[in-house]
């Protein structure tokens, strides 16, 4: 029978509640199978403490200051859970991986665990060094290393004593900030894995068996060499709405050899959304032409690809393996052009639009002026060292895209209004939203003969309308939402646009009214009169486009409103010198196009100087 050497470890610990002697019991058959001396074994009583990773992590602290105040040279840490492989192969493995660690200078030494980054070793193939790896169910610390960790979980206690959740705080989290820093080495394929069991920690059965049983080609993620023959770049498409933030950038790179570009449809994951649905997304992409995979075709282990552009920065709206830390621990370059050209003000939205994970690990962040970047400078944890004012894509062929049609349905005989109310969220939080506080103006406009109407609602309004409806609860906004759409039936001057493309309501709308949101700058650029909608009541404008205040039509109350239908049909338009001066001064928009200039600086960023002219 084949024995493992453990003379490189001088103390084997195993971690393990009193209440849990099933798994004593366990541990200790794992132990003497696979050779440990009794002699190095020591059984540490668990810390109970609810939760459950609070105790853990004390645990975990106590054994290192154990061996550290023992002055023994290194320790193995195990978890009561670990089970070993038990074959001659694992054995044979974790002999030379103990011996090669007597050779070596190393702090960490992993005998099993969940790895999703690793980096291969070419002069051994039982030995990784982990970029990113999680689950503390059997690890080695060199002697030199004790204070290091320890000082590492003590702040991973703290943060998680001062209410942190456990997906940012836990001991097996925040380890990672050593990892790539320090000398960490972990065994592969690994020597066991955790047991399928119930977690003391999650109070559930748990199985994170196939954690353990990654293939080496799904957790090496190689960062892009100039040396490669095309930059693979895949685009995440959750929204049909927001395709004009892709669509120029996807047509530049198609034009360039050296990029292999694809559009994934992937799902959105949003509150009260129900199975993903890529209906619009599937319509609107062949309309095009365009070429596109399903998610569930997707693959992104087997494809790696170099750079995703991400439609949004809302991580729990995507899956878990195309959120933005996932991304970053997988070496994937991140580029994100924000889904909106935002502006609305409040102290969360503030984090929503510069600091949530995404905005921070970009490795590019693509704005519409100096001003936006000026707000990442005191907004976003990372800065905006990595945020480009490149223009925003939103705006690109704008006359092409948003010139009138022929095919118009709207009675061109007088100007025609378009109203884009933004959503009111189900619990009716303070928000953007005029809907509620201006119906009657806008019932009062349906029913003048002078002007035509289109209302494009926000595209979530009706989702959230009916968040409102499954709960059975009373809402303001379902009633007034009934009455303006009975009150509008068989009007023929009346219009309301769902279409995935607002291509129309642009095109054909003679001026616009919105609350805070993107359409008070996308429409910018048609020169035509525009009315920011607001209240004492809503938030406000952040100081990104705080110019609208002083450069627009502002409707304060239902006597504004009234005001600007009344120039919209005599022909007066007071505020047009301003919003055209705005227009020159805080939009971005270069010559060759807002998408040609982001594709520019990632080859840029990606390719030096004179590279890509001697490999492609």
């Amino acid at each position: 029978m084949m024995a493992v050497n453990w003379q490189t470890i001088d103390k084997v610990v195993y971690i393990n509640l009193n209440k849990r002697k099933d798994r004593r019991v366990r541990i200790a058959r794992q132990l003497k199978a696979i050779g440990v001396p009794r002699e190095k074994i020591v059984r540490f009583e668990a810390i109970e403490e609810a939760p459950g990773y609070i105790g853990c992590i004390k645990s975990h602290i106590l054994v290192l200051q154990m061996a550290q105040q023992n002055g023994w040279k290194n320790v193995l840490i195990l978890e009561d859970d670990m089970v070993f492989h038990d074959d001659i192969q694992t054995k044979k493995r974790i002999d030379l991986f103990l011996s090669s660690l007597q050779q070596i200078n190393w702090h960490v030494a992993l005998l099993a665990a969940h790895y999703d980054n690793v980096v291969p070793l070419k002069s051994v193939d039982f030995m990784v060094k982990p970029q990113y790896a999680w689950c503390a169910c059997a690890y080695i610390v060199n002697g030199d290393y004790y204070a290091t960790l320890i000082d590492n979980y003590a702040e991973s206690l703290q943060g998680l004593l001062a209410g942190g959740v456990p997906q940012c705080w836990a001991l097996d989290v925040r380890w990672n900030s050593l990892i790539k820093r320090d000398r960490w080495l972990g065994i592969f394929p690994n020597a066991g894995y955790q047991a399928a069991d119930k977690s003391d920690i999650e109070n559930q059965l748990v199985d994170y068996r196939t954690h353990f049983a990654k293939k080496l080609e799904e957790i090496v993620w190689p960062v892009y060499q100039p040396s490669e023959k095309k930059i693979k770049v895949d685009i995440f498409f959750q929204w049909a709405p927001g395709w004009t933030n892709f669509e120029s950038v996807y047509r530049a790179m198609q034009s360039k050899p050296h990029f292999d570009c694809q559009i994934i449809l992937a799902p959105y994951l949003s509150r009260g959304a129900k199975a993903p649905d890529y209906t619009a997304q599937r319509d609107l992409l062949n309309d095009k032409g365009i070429r596109y995979t399903e998610y569930h075709e997707y693959e992104i282990t087997a494809r790696k690809p170099h750079v995703v552009f991400l439609q949004n920065p809302y991580d729990d709206a995507r899956p878990n393996e195309l959120q933005s830390l996932t991304l970053n621990r997988r070496n994937i370059s991140i580029a994100y052009i924000p889904y909106g050209l935002d502006m609305g003000d409040g102290e969360r939205n503030r984090v929503y639009q510069y600091n949530l994970p995404c905005q921070n690990v970009a490795r590019w962040v693509f704005v519409r002026s100096q001003r936006h970047k000026d707000e990442f400078a005191k907004y976003c944890g990372n800065g905006n060292q990595h945020v480009y004012v490149s223009g925003h894509p939103k705006l690109d062929n704008y006359t092409s895209r948003f010139g009138a049609q022929a095919d118009g349905k709207v009675n061109k005989d007088k100007p025609t209004l378009l109203w884009a109310p933004h959503f009111v969220m189900p619990d009716d939080e303070k928000m953007w939203s005029t809907f509620n506080l201006y119906t009657q103006a806008m019932l009062d406009i349906i029913k003048r003969d002078d002007v035509n109407l289109i209302i494009r609602p926000h595209p979530l309004f009706k989702q959230f309308l009916d968040i409102r409806k499954e709960r059975g609860t009373h809402s303001e906004t379902a009633q007034n939402w009934q009455m303006l759409r009975e009150y509008s039936h068989l009007k023929s001057h009346v219009e309301w646009d769902f279409s995935a493309d607002y291509r129309y309501a642009f095109s054909q709308s003679d001026a616009l009214m919105a609350d805070a949101g993107s359409f008070l700058l996308e429409y910018l650029p048609s020169r035509k009169p525009i009315l920011f909608l607001t209240h004492e009541n809503c938030l406000g404008i952040n100081s990104s486009a705080e110019f609208i205040y002083d450069a627009y039509d502002v409707a304060n109350e239902s006597a504004d409103i009234k005001t600007f239908v009344d120039n919209l049909v005599s022909g007066k338009d007071p505020m047009r010198d301003k919003r055209l001066q705005v227009l020159r001064d805080e939009l971005h928009m270069p010559e060759q196009g807002a998408g040609s200039e982001i594709v520019k600086i990632i080859e840029k960023t990606l390719m030096p100087a004179g590279v890509h002219h001697n490999v492609f």
